[in-house]
């Protein structure tokens, strides 16, 4: 108790000293982030800090901004910009967005690191967004990780449902590995179950149903917290299709498995599972998940915690909690602020002051 009313009692002044820091600054915490970034010594860390900058900034639809940006970063993480700023133009189909998709493909074939599986996933989802769904469907199968590739087959298949191509969408849902070694049937699972989610809506509850069934006979009788994310797919669909008592007992296993885990990640199973109650319609199960994930991130040492405290921030923030979201952010600071190697906090602080500019704009106003 004498540790967590410590913490809290300096989140409290933290959350002042930001206020003041921010009333007496005419930057906006991105400025400072950028500042912050452009003055990394190491190169490699230089160009993920800018990277993570231009991504806020293409979220924002901002051409301007985040395009230069992007042309100065590596191949890998241009194409992660490039694509991100496509997917958030004012016509995310039309001609500048296309020539943004094909820079990015240039720029994956200029990757020749781990990095080429993942940009190949973002480019197979960006070109199912712009409605070129063969492609996306032919990208996604070139993926050389598996589990990578299972992601990409699964995104495609959510985006194949949003346009309400669900005949194929259920035919391509049904190809993707069901892998234990990498755990590509979560992957499997979620894709079954958003399509499921969308026949309900169109009002077929027969297939729907079935499909359900089919995404809930491959979780595993035995699992482990990383089969959290999959059980939790499959109750949000159940919801979605009002099997309610089905739903319940997936998400409280899902919620089990999350209270299991003592790592780190704790917290963001956590608040990945409080996020699904609040889908539910409980939301007083949400808030109390949400506390408990905040007492346990209060035993985890400032730097393990600066990472899952941006997770629970955004989530109080969603809860319509912005007070303690800026309680979290102000305590990452504050830590930055005090700790012994300021240089291993740069990513943290960087990641800290993105995350207030995202959830309260330029202005932090004090709680």
């Amino acid at each position: 108790m004498r540790i967590l009313f410590r913490r809290a009692a300096a989140l409290a002044l933290g959350v002042c000293l930001l206020a003041r820091a921010v009333a007496a600054s005419s930057e906006s915490p991105l400025d400072r982030a950028l500042k912050i970034a452009e003055s990394a010594t190491d190169p490699t860390l230089r160009s993920e800090l800018r990277t993570e900058v231009a991504l806020v900034l293409a979220r924002r639809g901002d051409r301007a901004a985040s395009l230069p940006m992007a042309q100065t970063l590596p191949p890998a993480l241009r194409a992660t910009v490039l694509l991100e700023l496509a997917a958030h133009l004012p016509d995310p189909r039309g001609e500048e967005a296309a020539q943004l998709l094909l820079d990015a493909q240039t720029a994956k074939a200029l990757t020749n690191d781990w990095r080429k599986a993942r940009v190949a996933r973002l480019l197979a989802v960006a070109y199912a967004h712009h409605g070129k769904f063969e492609a996306a469907v032919a990208l996604a199968h070139t993926v050389p990780d598996a589990e990578e590739r299972a992601f990409a087959l699964q995104d495609v298949v959510a985006a194949l449902n949003r346009a309400g191509e669900v005949a194929r969408a259920r035919e391509l849902a049904g190809t993707i590995e069901e892998n234990r070694r990498y755990g590509t049937y979560r992957q499997k699972a979620a894709a079954l179950a958003d399509t499921a989610r969308t026949l309900h809506r169109r009002g077929n509850a027969d297939d729907a149903a079935t499909l359900l069934a089919q995404a809930e006979l491959l979780l595993p009788k035995k699992p482990g917290w990383a089969d959290g994310v999959a059980y939790r797919d499959v109750a949000d669909a159940a919801f979605a299709c009002g099997e309610h008592p089905k739903a319940l007992d997936l998400l409280g296993r899902a919620e089990a498995l999350a209270r299991q885990i003592a790592g780190p990640w704790k917290v963001t199973e956590l608040t990945r599972v409080a996020a699904s109650w609040r889908t539910g319609g409980d939301a007083p199960r949400a808030t109390a998940l949400l506390a408990d994930a905040a007492v346990f991130l209060a035993t985890l040492p400032p730097m393990e915690r600066s990472d899952e405290a941006l997770v629970l921030a955004r989530a109080w923030h969603a809860a319509s909690e912005p007070a303690k979201a800026r309680a979290l952010l102000a305590g990452i600071l504050a830590d930055a602020d005090t700790a012994a190697n300021p240089e291993a906090w740069r990513k943290p602080r960087v990641r800290a002051l993105l995350a207030l500019d995202e959830l309260f704009g330029a202005v932090v106003a004090p709680p």
